[in-house]
């Protein structure tokens, strides 16, 4: 019910004439949880597979069968990782980035237009990267604005995949340029 007021209120403000979806600002924000660090339990999880796996293993076997080789069996079972979850809000996860104390939280990913409005986000738990979350945020935002034509984002969505995944639907992705750096790190 909350998607379809907010999607309707957005749909006023467009018809207003203030939505300007062809450049979309996209940005992950922290946002603690209400939950205790210390009543954590471990938990074994199948490692995340990444969502351009699948594509990229296809299009590997394709080439190998163009070239009379047998094609690589891409049905490995998932590696499992142990991550701590909360007994009181098991959806968040433990989050630690530099100076910052270690606590629960969720990470949001957000989009807003050149006039501020908040055009989608996503919550997933804190210890997902914004990388690995934008590929949910990016459907719903694409599904609900197709006519974006620009996606602007800082450095932890410059991977080759998402540039890929941007470039391949027609779009372009806004990334900050980054120097490279000599062996002393300076130029």
């Amino acid at each position: 019910m909350g998607d379809l007021i907010f999607y309707w209120i957005l749909s006023e403000i467009d018809n207003a004439g203030y939505l300007s979806p062809e450049a979309v600002f996209v940005d992950g924000t922290h946002i603690k949880a209400n939950a205790n660090i210390k009543k954590v339990v471990k938990k074994a999880v199948p490692t995340a597979a990444k969502a351009y796996e699948k594509q990229l293993m296809d299009e590997i076997n394709e080439d190998r069968e163009e070239h009379g080789k047998k094609p690589f069996d891409g049905n490995k079972p998932p590696k499992e990782k142990i991550i701590n979850e909360s007994t009181t809000d098991p959806e968040s996860g433990v989050f630690h980035k530099g100076e910052h104390k270690k606590c629960l939280a969720y990470a949001s990913q957000t989009g807003c237009d050149k006039n501020g409005y908040v055009l989608d986000a996503v919550i997933v738990p804190g210890n997902v990267h914004d990388s690995i979350s934008f590929d949910p945020f990016y459907e719903r935002l694409i599904k609900h604005f197709p006519q974006v034509k620009n996606i602007v984002a800082d450095a932890a969505y410059r991977t080759p995949w998402i540039s890929k995944r941007i470039i391949d639907d027609g779009r372009i992705p806004v990334f900050p340029y980054k120097r490279p750096m000599s062996k002393k790190g300076f130029f």
